[in-house]
């Protein structure tokens, strides 16, 4: 179990960047203790947020886009 600046380290951003991602339900986490608790994240909520953030190369689309708002 980490927390979250071990997290942060983890991953290379910074703490306010992991507390955003547990806010926003894209880093799940284990809240420990009573009140507010405190916030750990397992090896395998690190992992499932790794492979589900991986960077996919987008193919160029068959088509140009119309874009309405701009007039030639």
């Amino acid at each position: 179990m980490f927390t979250v600046k071990a997290v942060a380290a983890r991953l290379a951003c910074s703490q306010a960047t992991v507390y955003s991602l547990i806010a926003s339900g894209r880093l799940r986490h284990y809240r420990i203790g009573t009140g507010r608790g405190a916030i750990r994240v397992s090896e395998e909520q690190i992992a499932e947020f790794l492979s589900g953030a991986e960077s996919r190369t987008a193919a160029a689309p068959s088509s140009p886009v119309k874009l309405r708002h701009l007039q030639f």
